[in-house]
């Protein structure tokens, strides 16, 4: 990788810069399983995925009321469980956030320090709630919400009645856990070296869009590892499959952190309108499977 960098010897100020940059990042996500097959990094690719992917997504929520795709979803006890904890848990860690923020707001007046009024809107902001680490638990707790969308999508693409088991979902769920661990940690591993490389080579100013970046891709590699999940392959084969739709899994991601920005009921949309567009994208794609492929035993 520092023979990687060591090549970029471009100014600061050549405008070619950030895009060598995102380059060099891109070749280094993490590449679990995937020595045998290295796919070739090109942005004009990534950005046609992107397109196809924001117009998929765009039109989600019409294709969903034409498609009527909440059908049957209160026939599925185990999702509709889950669902209604997640409405509970979700909203409760929101006030239990607020309300320490609260305390600490308090303990600052009371001390009487002088703090600027930006520092305590980002203290009490919603965003940081959806930020490191809790993101990854909200993606975990509309993981079934996530799979029944996806199931009726490739449902309606494809004519297949899709069945899923109980324990079938159970080991989606624990997928997910496996999966968002894994990302977690490459996302603080490469958040690192990102940090390394821009306070050698700046600017300064890329390393959170760099950032950004990155952890918009492993939020969107999660809808699209849902979908490979569906077909049976496993982790260490989807990780090559989501890479060759980079563009796209960053596309879905970016939306779902801007929809992690509503309180509440950004999860509630993130759960279907990701789920349902990421699904959409795939089983259009050259990677997709037959219908009758899913959860095949």
């Amino acid at each position: 990788m520092a023979d990687s960098i060591q090549n970029v010897k471009v100014p600061i100020s050549d405008i070619n810069y950030t895009r060598k940059c995102i380059n060099i990042i891109a070749k280094y996500l993490p590449l679990v399983g995937t020595k045998n097959e290295e796919p070739r990094m090109d942005i004009s690719i990534y950005t046609k995925q992107a397109v196809s992917m924001g117009t998929k997504l765009i039109n989600t929520i019409p294709f969903i009321v034409n498609n009527k795709l909440w059908r049957g979803f209160f026939e599925h006890r185990l999702v509709m469980i889950v669902a209604v904890l997640t409405a509970i848990v979700i909203p409760w860690s929101i006030f239990r956030y607020i309300e320490s923020k609260s305390e600490i707001l308090s303990s600052y007046s009371l001390s009487g320090d002088h703090i600027s009024t930006a520092n305590i809107q980002n203290s009490v902001s919603f965003q940081s709630l959806f930020e490191g680490g809790n993101k990854w638990l909200i993606l975990i707790l509309i993981q079934m919400l996530v799979v029944y969308f996806s199931n009726k999508t490739i449902e309606h693409l494809s004519g297949v009645n899709i069945q899923m088991s109980g324990k079938e979902m159970i080991q989606s769920q624990i997928r997910t856990i496996v999966v968002v661990i894994r990302n977690w940690i490459f996302e603080l591993i490469i958040g690192i070296g990102i940090s390394i490389v821009i306070g050698i080579f700046g600017p300064d100013f890329l390393e959170e869009w760099l950032k950004f970046l990155v952890g918009c891709y492993f939020v969107g590699y999660l809808f699209i590892d849902n979908y490979n999940h569906t077909f049976g392959i496993n982790v260490k084969n989807s990780t090559p499959i989501v890479r060759r739709h980079l563009g796209a899994a960053v596309v879905i991601g970016f939306v779902a952190k801007i929809l992690f920005l509503l309180p509440v009921l950004g999860a509630i949309f993130v759960s279907f309108i990701c789920s349902v567009g990421a699904t959409w994208y795939m089983h259009t794609s050259p990677d997709r499977h037959a219908g009758v492929e899913a959860f095949a035993d």
